[in-house]
């Protein structure tokens, strides 16, 4: 009977620390354009604002905020207890550089008539392979990530309001990145191949990587490319290799980032390490 009440006692002590270990931990920086990844405890839906984010079954999760983003975000844990933690989200409004990029072939700057219906039907194609965002389930982004180039020199940084020729354009949406034509570019992280595309007038040869959970990274401007459209890539894979396809003055590598439709800083992915929790909340109260 002894021995029966001691596995009896070890049970419900098991089940208590299931039952009350509720713990989140989000690694990355909480500001505009950073991606945050998550990792929560006996947790059945993870919120922010109104989007229910996917969670894998380890219990991790991962949002971001978008280049212009500022306010006020709501994210919301609710646990297999139905207990929930709610944590309020302030975003300061972040500062970008003027880049000014002078002696531009005109045709870059503005298209000239003839390339319109080219870049329309590019256009279509991009949203063909971004509407497959959010499909894939698996966290490939959990392989880590790397600089896609090695010995790069930075030319051109994210977010920054960009003046071709004198004339503004678009906020530049990721990071140019010098090296000699040729160079190895490698896969920053595992994934799938969404778009292996050739000769578009402003991206020129380049890949769409699709890492899971609505996280992607693009690279423009290959000389030529190394992987095909619908093929799974892990970390460190050379993709291509680096040229001044599209709208380029010279060769580099153009690396972007987007978590859904939010635009992310490439270089924010670098800096996801374990050490740099931002925040942990241990055993919340019911709708604390």
């Amino acid at each position: 009977m002894k021995f029966q009440c001691g596995h009896i006692l070890i049970f419900i002590l098991f089940l208590t620390v299931v039952t009350y270990t509720q713990q989140i931990k989000l690694y990355g920086t909480l500001s505009p354009g950073n991606l945050i990844i998550g990792k929560v405890n006996n947790a059945n839906v993870v919120m922010l604002d109104n989007k229910t984010l996917d969670i894998d079954t380890s219990g991790i999760f991962i949002f971001g905020f978008d280049r212009d983003a500022k306010g006020t975000y709501t994210l919301k844990v609710i646990f297999n207890n139905n207990k929930s933690v709610i944590k309020k989200i302030k975003l300061k409004k972040r500062k970008y550089k003027i880049q000014r990029i002078n002696k531009m072939k005109q045709a870059l700057v503005t298209p000239p008539k003839n390339a319109l219906k080219k870049i329309k039907q590019e256009s279509k194609m991009m949203r063909k392979a971004r509407s497959k965002v959010g499909i894939l389930k698996v966290p490939h982004f959990t392989q880590g990530f790397l600089m896609p180039v090695n010995d790069e020199k930075i030319t051109g940084v994210f977010g920054s309001q960009r003046i071709l020729n004198g004339i503004p354009k678009s906020p530049h949406n990721g990071i140019d990145l010098s090296v000699p034509k040729g160079t190895p570019v490698k896969a920053a992280s595992g994934g799938k191949i969404l778009i292996a595309g050739n000769k578009f007038y402003y991206n020129g040869n380049f890949v769409l990587i699709d890492h899971g959970f609505g996280l992607t990274t693009v690279y423009l401007h290959f000389n030529r490319l190394n992987v095909k459209t619908g093929q799974m890539v892990k970390k460190g894979d050379i993709i291509g290799y680096v040229g001044a396809t599209g709208r380029a003055t010279g060769p580099h590598l153009h690396w972007g980032a987007k978590w859904f439709n939010k635009r992310i800083d490439p270089m924010s992915l670098l800096k996801l390490k374990i050490p740099d929790i931002k925040t942990v909340i241990t055993n919340p109260s019911a709708d604390g």
